[in-house]
């Protein structure tokens, strides 16, 4: 059996698990500012990702935000740096309710990413809460796990999306537009427009394997096409799109 986390955490994993199951809007964090979760959680998405590999975040204010969050409103993902083992791990213990793995190319690669994110006997990930030793969090029972998903970012990844999609413990598939239409050599333009073509095969890739869908939109027009094609998770906006958006309309109101 497995410790299980307490209050506000298990709260989050729930609502992660359930997003699994359903269309949902986020919002992807790159400033590192301790209070950007909660000013996301009071605009009304469903969940908010820190972007440790391309923003801001890193150890230090990831275990800060999180343990800072007030109320468990929504989920916080994390997308690590890389498929470090140590950065995982490190990830969830600050109680991150899932994990965004970036550049996933192959099964092997995913299976080692589950690894890292499960207890044993399903992976080998070591337990260490850093919320709370000594805590009521180190009851053991049956646990809600985070959601882990792995990024499709290249044609080596696009090749091997059925495979990924088949390894026990990976929940989603999550596609990095811009990436992967550099390595197609693609437009991205073009690859979101096609009635065809990759991001297409990702979905069916991941609906045959029982598989949620992800993907990183930036703003609400290619959020909105994304959907269309399939996707279920999309970062519809950042922070920096938030604020140039709501100074706009200040400036506007102002005249």
């Amino acid at each position: 059996m497995n410790p299980i986390p307490e209050g506000n955490e298990l709260m989050e994993l729930s609502k992660a698990r359930e997003l699994l199951a359903r269309p949902s809007w986020g919002v992807w964090s790159v400033s590192g500012r301790f209070t950007a979760v909660d000013s996301v959680a009071e605009l009304g998405f469903d969940w908010v990702c820190l972007d440790a590999q391309h923003g801001r975040w890193d150890d230090r204010s990831i275990v800060g935000s999180i343990a800072g969050h007030a109320g468990g409103k929504i989920p916080i993902f994390v997308r690590v740096l890389s498929s470090n083992v140590a950065l995982i791990g490190r990830a969830l213990d600050a109680g991150a309710a899932g994990i965004i793995v970036p550049m996933v190319e192959n099964a092997e690669q995913a299976a080692a990413t589950v690894d890292a994110s499960r207890y044993p006997p399903v992976g080998k990930r070591s337990w260490g809460p850093i919320k709370a030793y000594g805590e009521a969090s180190q009851a053991v029972g049956e646990r809600v796990e985070p959601f882990l998903a792995v990024m499709i970012e290249t044609a080596t990844a696009l090749n091997a999306a059925e495979s990924i999609a088949a390894v026990p413990g990976v929940d989603m598939l999550f596609v990095g537009p811009f990436d992967l239409s550099l390595s197609l050599g693609l437009e991205l333009d073009d690859m979101l427009h096609s009635d065809a073509g990759p991001l297409h095969d990702i979905v069916a890739a991941a609906r045959a394997a029982g598989r949620a869908t992800g993907a990183y939109a930036g703003d609400p027009a290619r959020a909105r096409r994304l959907r269309e094609i399939g996707f279920d998770l999309v970062a519809a906006t950042t922070e920096p799109d938030l604020m140039q958006r709501g100074g706009r309309e200040v400036l506007g109101i102002l005249g």
